[in-house]
Order: C-alpha cells, then structure tokens, then sequence
C-alpha cells in the first residue's frame, strides 16, 4: 500500500470520515467527532446507537445513513446499483432513481433522457416528480429555455407542485436565459416564503451582476445579519450562503 497504509487502516479512515461526514450534515454537535476518531470502534458503535437505533429518528434516515457509509467506502456502488435496475426491470420509478442519482453526479444530458424515457407513457407527461426533475436536470444542464418550459408544466399539472424550490430554480431558469426584470421579480415573490438563505443570495448575485451594487450589498447584510443570530443548526446549513454573501460583502 502506498504511503505505508495497510488495507484495514484505509477501512479505518473509511469509517472516520463517514460517520464524521454524516455528523456534520445532520447538525449533531460536532464533540460526537472526538469519540468516533479517537476510540474506533467503540465510538462508531456509540454514535451509530445514537444516530441510528434511537427511536428519535425515522427509517428513511437510517436508510440515508446507510448509504452514506456504504457510498463513502465505494463511490459508485449506488448508480451502478440504480443504473441495472433500470436495465432488469425499467420501471419508471428505477429510471427517476437513476435520473436523481445522475443529477447528484452532474450528469446533467443522461438524467434528462431518463426523465423524458420515464415520461413516455400515457400518464408520465403529468407525473409532478417527474417533471420537477426533468425541469432541474434542463436548468443544471444550462437550458433555460427547456427548464422555464417544464416548469411551466409542472405548475399548470399542479400548482401546489410549484413549491418554494420550484420557484428559486425557476427565476434562475429565467436569469439563465437573461430575462432579468423577470427573474428578478420572480425572486422577490419568493424572498418571503423562501425556507433559508440560497433564494436571497441568488437575488443578490443578480442584483450585482446588473450593476445594482447598492441594492445587491443590502441584500447581502441581510443574510450575514439573519444568519449572526440564528440557531447552530441554521448557521450549519446556510453556511455556504453566508460565505458567498461576507465575500460579496468585502469585494
């Protein structure tokens, strides 16, 4: 082995970084970092204990946690896992699992052509979650056009459908395009009911891309002062917003 390592050392590493990655991402105080990296493995089984077996949290979480360590120790196990699902049975549940898994990889064209392969039979073309991804593969994919037009689908099929993350990645759909009076009224439609930190920055990076620098710094002190005072769990998950906004704000 390289540098020395031996295979059960790397196995060790493994773990350490699954279980601390999945530490930060669930908010949990990061002082449960300390057991699992230096008291392997009572610290692992301790904190799987804590975070999986307790009652306090669902079997979809436990299932996430599951495949956060099994992702972490083989990368590509989930899409080729999703992608012979879609080759033995082709269902259109297996090619939006596929799709989803796609998207989180950035390959933005093949998700598209599953969304639309999912969508070819006589009820997929008013399929909510469907369309949803197709909209954001087309958005991620830099169609704007292609993800204003899906949008607009999703929300004549069903406007409940429309929801808040609709929404943001509709005006972005739209500033992609360089509609900009339109993107930036769809943003302060959104700015009040958006759950976080990601629509007001988005409004801000266009407010200082068309040279409303003024407007785009107020928008920015917003964030820094509405994340200053927030719960630890808030402040954790708006982080990357909130770097963006203090950078903008030293520029």
């Amino acid at each position: 082995m390289p540098l020395g390592f031996s295979f059960g050392t790397i196995i060790v590493l493994l773990i350490d970084f699954a279980l601390s990655a999945h530490v930060m991402r669930s908010g949990r105080s990061y002082l449960w970092i300390l057991p699992i990296v230096l008291f392997p493995p009572l610290g692992w089984i301790a904190y799987v204990a804590y975070a999986v077996v307790s009652g306090a949290v669902s079997s979809g979480q436990a299932r996430r946690f599951a495949d956060d360590i099994v992702n972490t120790v083989d990368p590509g196990r989930s899409y080729r896992e999703k992608k012979r699902e879609v080759e033995k049975v082709g269902s259109v549940d297996s090619k939006r699992a596929l799709a989803e898994e796609c998207i989180r990889r950035g390959l933005f064209p093949d998700a598209i052509d599953l969304y639309l392969s999912a969508m070819a039979g006589p009820l997929g073309a008013q399929d909510t979650a469907l369309l949803f991804g197709l909209a954001r593969a087309k958005l991620l994919a830099g169609d704007g056009a292609g993800a204003e037009a899906a949008f607009d689908e999703l929300k004549k099929a069903d406007p409940v459908a429309f929801n808040a993350d609709a929404e943001l990645d509709y005006a972005r759909s739209l500033a992609l395009q360089g509609k900009n009076e339109a993107a930036l009224a769809q943003y302060e439609k959104i700015l009040p009911k958006y759950p976080g930190e990601e629509a007001r920055c988005r409004y801000g990076l266009l407010l200082k891309t068309l040279g409303q620098d003024e407007r785009a710094r107020r928008v920015f002190r917003e964030i820094v002062d509405s994340v200053k005072g927030a719960p630890t769990y808030y402040r954790r998950r708006q982080r990357e917003w909130l770097v963006i906004a203090r950078r903008n704000l030293s520029s």
